[in-house]
């Protein structure tokens, strides 16, 4: 096998163009159908019952699947945050084929599109588009764990892996717990972590073929940890930039460094159309940090090793154990330590990062502590909860433990092929056995029907995980504090709150009447004696504009517009600000990748 693939590559080098990866087109339909295949069976206890909490399959696999859940949000943790997010955009393109600028259903108006946590700018979002915001959510997740895979065995390929150790890069880091334990209390926010094998193989493609435009291609992909979520972008920047570093070293070339300062300006590029209005919203409504605790190396080998990984199990850490738990079976870490000791070299750009992330998942051990550094960086100021760190670390001991594979298989022949795969099907089995089960319980709570609202309108509940509910009844939950942001304000009141006025009134004297309600337009007639203020029951954010009467915006805590006596008509629009910026960087970046790509040629 290692000889056909160097002579493969070898023919392949001296075509005009060598593709980006060394896959035939066979070898691509097979991982087409291996990653939805791995993906499938990964995600089948999405599809099953509760059963009795506690880990294990028994209880619950036997019920078979209920497709009824694809139909309903997910309830339990921050499920209903993230759905919430997730049904508001898709609700103002079907509904009312607007872009997704302005939520008017979250916490009294909220930006959308500038929301770190939510994800529209990416080709999943076709996904809720076309089967709808809940079953959308289910194949979002399916397709993320499915190319995640892929992209791990690309990587292996890059990497010169033969097609089992491939296997090995590519199974490690999905079937991890960590993904199913955030998964099952909703944190869609990490899914984009998928692409971390991706944009480490675009990189590694970059500095073998000596080109730029792998590079490009891989900061479009990096983007989308951007656009699709938050902490991931962080964890993808600190990989890349490590490993780039590490092979600028070993191989006395600046080609490494480079490659990944390209992934790195092509990602904040493709990523503007997000980054630029995320930053004003994170200025305005900035997000603190906390979960900063210290956590001991004796924890965090449970976290990696015990086999116990239900998102319930309790101990001496202050959150969930969805914020901790990062399984790696004891057969992966077999062949993690073959990888080191056998290919020390090879294994270092993969170490160096995971001594990183494991200092900083010991998190505040002091002044000093290592992930105190992430500070200094843009945007990860309010980075905390030490115990996912353990993400990008489980990814890089994927790669090691692939190293090790690859060892068994070239140097003792059909013997250790026949251990390499063994120790891949064990693993596998026990990661299925250990972290999917705690995807059943994306539905442990239970969540009571909200009455249908005929006219939108604003509504305030003690309990803000049902946001999603209350959103499918025309209404907007003005109640989220603690939930996602700490300093929204909270002016806008609900229709059954002490002082509610409406979702729209004059200051003083006169009669005004809405002719026009979607999220990112309003439209109303006034008819007033004397000068008055309209005012509606959104928070102000800047990016509402006045389009018509002679009137003037007021920036106060709710949208208000001062108007002079008589009768008008008012037409209020929402548009991020610095939109046309945003588009245009985007639009920069995708001219400068067509034109590396044939410079390159």
């Amino acid at each position: 096998m290692p000889a056909t693939t160097d002579r493969a590559r070898e023919r392949l080098s001296k075509s005009p163009r060598a593709p980006l990866f060394p896959l035939s087109g066979c070898e691509w339909v097979w991982l087409a159908l291996a990653s939805l295949g791995f993906a499938a069976i990964f995600c089948y206890p999405m599809l099953c019952a509760v059963g009795e909490p506690g880990p294990g399959v028994s209880g619950w696999l036997r019920t078979g699947p209920i497709f009824g859940h694809l139909a309903r949000p997910p309830a339990n943790g921050d499920a209903d945050m993230f759905a919430e997010l997730r049904w508001a955009p898709y609700w103002t393109v079907a509904h009312f084929h607007q872009a997704p600028f302005w939520n008017p259903y979250k916490c009294g108006g909220l930006g959308l599109l500038s929301n770190p946590e939510t994800s529209i700018v990416t080709p999943f979002f076709l996904l809720y588009l076309v089967f709808g915001a809940h079953a959308g959510e289910f194949l979002d997740i399916f397709f993320h764990v499915a190319v995640a895979f892929a992209g791990g065995y690309v990587l292996g390929r890059v990497l010169r892996l033969g097609t089992i150790a491939a296997i090995v890069c590519a199974s490690l880091f999905p079937a991890s717990s960590w993904l199913y334990l955030h998964l099952a209390v909703g944190h869609l926010n990490f899914l984009p972590a998928t692409y971390l094998p991706w944009v480490v193989a675009f990189l590694l493609a970059s500095v073998e073929q000596r080109k730029l435009y792998p590079a490009a291609i891989g900061g479009a992909v990096c983007a989308l940890t951007l656009t699709e979520g938050n902490y991931t972008f962080l964890y993808t920047a600190i990989v890349i930039g490590s490993i780039a570093s590490v092979l600028t070293v070993l191989r006395l070339s600046l080609r490494p460094f480079v490659s990944g300062l390209v992934i790195g300006i092509f990602a904040l590029g493709f990523g503007a159309l997000r980054l630029i209005p995320m930053w004003q919203q994170l200025n305005i409504y900035p997000k603190h940090p906390f979960g900063l605790e210290e956590l001991s190396f004796q924890n965090i080998a449970v976290f990696l090793f015990a086999r116990n990984q239900d998102l319930y199990r309790s101990g001496t850490w202050e959150f969930m154990f969805c914020e901790y738990g990062a399984y790696v079976s004891l057969a992966f870490g077999a062949l993690m330590l073959i990888g080191l000791c056998s290919r020390p070299i090879r294994a270092l750009p993969w170490l160096l990062p995971a001594v990183m992330f494991l200092l900083f998942t010991r998190g505040n051990t002091g002044p000093h502590a290592a992930v105190f550094m992430l500070r200094y960086f843009p945007l990860s100021q309010s980075a905390g909860l030490s115990g996912r760190y353990l993400i990008p670390f489980v990814f890089c001991v994927g790669v090691i433990a692939a190293l090790g594979a690859d060892f068994l298989c070239s140097r003792l022949g059909s013997w250790g092929t026949t251990i390499t795969i063994i120790l891949l099907g064990a693993a596998v089995a026990d990661s299925w056995l250990v972290g999917p089960p705690n995807l059943r319980y994306l539905f442990h709570g239970d969540v009571s029907p909200v009455p249908y609202s005929p006219i939108f309108r604003q509504y305030w509940v003690p309990n803000p995980g049902i946001q999603t509910e209350i959103n499918e009844a025309n209404m907007g939950s003005v109640n989220c504090q603690g939930y996602g942001y700490n300093d929204i304000p909270e002016a806008a009141l609900g229709y059954n709150q002490p002082g509610y006025r409406g979702e729209y009134y004059l200051s003083g004297a006169g009669s005004v009447t809405q002719t026009l309600w979607t999220p990112n337009r309003l439209e109303y007639d006034a008819d007033a004696p004397a000068p008055v203020t309209l005012v509606v029951n959104q928070n102000y954010y800047p990016g509402w504009r006045l389009l018509s009467s002679p009137g003037e915006l007021v920036h106060a805590q709710l949208l208000s517009v001062a108007l002079p006596a008589g009768r008008e008509h008012i037409i209020l629009r929402y548009r991020p600000e610095r939109l046309q910026l945003a588009i245009a960087l985007t639009m920069i970046a995708g001219i400068a990748t067509v034109l590396t790509w044939r410079t390159d040629a």
